[in-house]
């Protein structure tokens, strides 16, 4: 049986369903009287605002350049202390007995990571993350080198003050493991706070006290964020599972991952506000559940023409940015899909696709150029957004945008067949899914198989579809092509993948491989070129078989979800 969530209160580990922390567990009396001011701070700026106000002598750091990294000036207000507001200046005193100001060590490229002490390593074992010496060394390797990492206490005051001394022992240790620059780099990017969380007069207490328990973060716009679960993959205890608890211990190590994902996704930001896109806005915040349709104009078709790329962005917030993501977001990994009406076929048809997280904020850009015909006729078009069951609808503030790009493609789609979709996967699969004549036309230049699959469901014996490497045979002509999984099931195959856009640290098994998708990451479409089976002006044969280990399914394996076309380039 695989266990698919949990949800962290304080320094306890609990099942799914549970309410989110309020204050820290265990507060001593003065904790109880410390309130954190979370108003929101008006004007907050939307996911992908620019600075508005920044430092009249901010000039860029070789700190920056060095890297290959954007530099980015130190940000004017509004302010805030709630996720994805803007973090203003502050200055900590550390256990070392100097003090560190964030304006003043801004470089402009880099991500700040707050790790408080109330994470036990599991149900069974009160000890906090921070305990292991060991998990830092590792976390220090595998960390990029633009995080700065703050251990902040939100123990009781006796216990803290001895929390925090331990703690700055293990972190002089840890660097005085390390040889020559990164000695001296890390000496100066990792800081024990010497003050407890409460006792903080500054907008970093009141994070500490309200949404950030478990940790937060400030990424390379200034912005603060969220925090994720820490539990390893590789540390499943029979114990815990025996007793019914949460079976993985965390991992300090596992914070690095923020660092990772926040890296990766300033960088599609940046690449975002530098390509020239015209960009038409589906939903701009609001709070959906389940789904949602919208009418919006495109504009005409002679305004979309330039355009060789079409990218669907997807940003999924949790309802209550004062509130933690952990029991605040949605709990489950559902499909979600963007779609567009066609009014001839009466029907939507799913052009990119989704898989939502385990408890976590999400964000999302996919390319979905091949179906640029469904939508090249401009226009107002009826889109719809499924994202979760009828049965638990998962409030989520979203936003969604369609990205129109010219990227100086030699073609661009003109045409797209539908072929087929999926289905119960069984001994009736190949049945239902019979071969196809497809005329291409004498101008192709490209021709290309685009297909969206994911395996769905667990049959006891071979965990198929979703935890299985079903194998998708097309036949063009003479000639095959094939969509497999080889590492669906895999324990840590979808980790890789938080530098493609899957956020991490998820309160779920975000880890383990799955048929086609990882939890919390957008579905990249397949895509074959064909174009030598299916030349100009040709009728091209076009056939399809699902297998599982080469030969059909048996009954009762799961269902696949699939989408498959045959998209011709002009």
């Amino acid at each position: 049986m695989v266990v698919r969530c949990l949800v962290l209160i304080a320094a306890a580990l609990v099942g799914c369903g549970v309410a989110t922390p309020g204050p820290a567990k265990g507060a001593d009396a003065t904790d109880a009287a410390v309130t954190a001011d979370l108003s929101p701070a008006p004007d907050v700026p939307a996911p992908d605002a620019e600075f508005d106000d920044v430092a009249p002598d901010a000039a860029p750091t070789g700190f920056c350049t060095d890297r290959g990294l954007k530099w980015l000036p130190f940000a004017g207000g509004p302010y805030g202390n709630l996720r994805h507001e803007r973090a203003a200046d502050f200055t900590l005193p550390l256990a070392d007995e100097t003090t560190w100001n964030f304006k003043d060590a801004h470089s402009g490229c880099e991500i700040y990571v707050f790790l408080t002490d109330l994470v036990p390593v599991s149900e069974l074992n009160p000890a906090s993350l921070w305990d292991s010496a060991k998990d830092l060394d590792v976390l220090i390797k595998k960390s990029p080198d633009n995080v700065h990492y703050f251990f902040l206490s939100l123990r009781p005051a006796a216990a803290a003050a001895d929390h925090v001394a331990a703690m700055q022992e293990r972190v002089v240790a840890a660097v005085a493991k390390l040889d020559g620059d990164a000695q001296t780099h890390w000496a100066g990017h990792l800081h024990v706070v010497a003050t407890r969380g409460q006792d903080l007069d500054n907008w970093i207490g009141k994070a500490a006290m309200g949404h950030g328990q478990i940790g937060f973060v400030i990424d390379r716009f200034q912005r603060i964020r969220g925090f994720g679960n820490l539990s390893d993959v590789t540390r499943q205890k029979a114990n815990q599972q025996a007793a019914g608890k949460w079976p993985w211990e965390g991992n300090l190590a596992y914070a690095a991952h923020e660092a990772v994902y926040l890296n990766a996704e300033a960088e599609r930001e940046l690449q975002a506000q530098a390509d020239g896109a015209l960009e038409v806005e589906l939903w701009k915040g609001e709070t959906l559940a389940e789904y949602a349709t919208v009418e919006v104009d495109l504009g005409t078709a002679d305004a979309l023409a330039p355009y060789d790329t079409l990218q669907a962005e997807v940003e999924q917030r949790c309802p209550n940015d004062a509130e933690p993501e952990l029991g605040n977001c949605g709990a489950w990994d559902y499909l979600a899909r963007l779609s567009v009406w066609d009014g001839e076929q009466k029907k939507y048809w799913e052009f990119a696709r989704f898989i939502t997280s385990y408890h976590r904020e999400t964000h999302w850009r996919v390319d979905a150029s091949a179906l640029a015909p469904l939508l090249s006729g401009g226009g107002k078009r009826l889109f719809r957004w499924d994202f979760a069951p009828s049965w638990n609808p998962q409030p989520t503030k979203t936003w969604i945008k369609l990205r129109f790009v010219n990227q100086g493609k030699p073609w661009r789609a003109k045409s797209a067949e539908f072929l087929w979709s999926g289905g119960s996967w069984g001994s009736g699969y190949g049945a239902a899914h019979p071969a196809k004549q497809v005329a291409v036309p004498a101008t192709a230049k490209r021709v290309e198989l685009w297909a969206l699959i994911t395996g769905h469901g667990q049959d006891p014996k071979t965990s198929c579809a979703e935890f299985c490497n079903h194998q998708h045979v097309f036949s063009v002509g003479s000639a095959q092509f094939t969509k497999d999984h080889p590492l669906a099931g895999a324990s840590t195959q979808c980790i890789p993948s938080i530098a493609g856009g899957m956020v991490p640290n998820q309160a779920g098994t975000w880890w383990f491989g799955r048929g086609g998708w990882c939890p919390g990451m957008q579905v990249e479409p397949w895509i074959a070129d064909v174009t030598s089976a299916a030349p100009p002006g040709s009728t091209a044969a076009v056939a399809y078989q699902a297998l599982f280990k080469g030969s059909a399914p048996q009954d009762g394996q799961g269902s696949i979800d699939g989408a498959v076309w045959l998209v011709v380039y002009e």
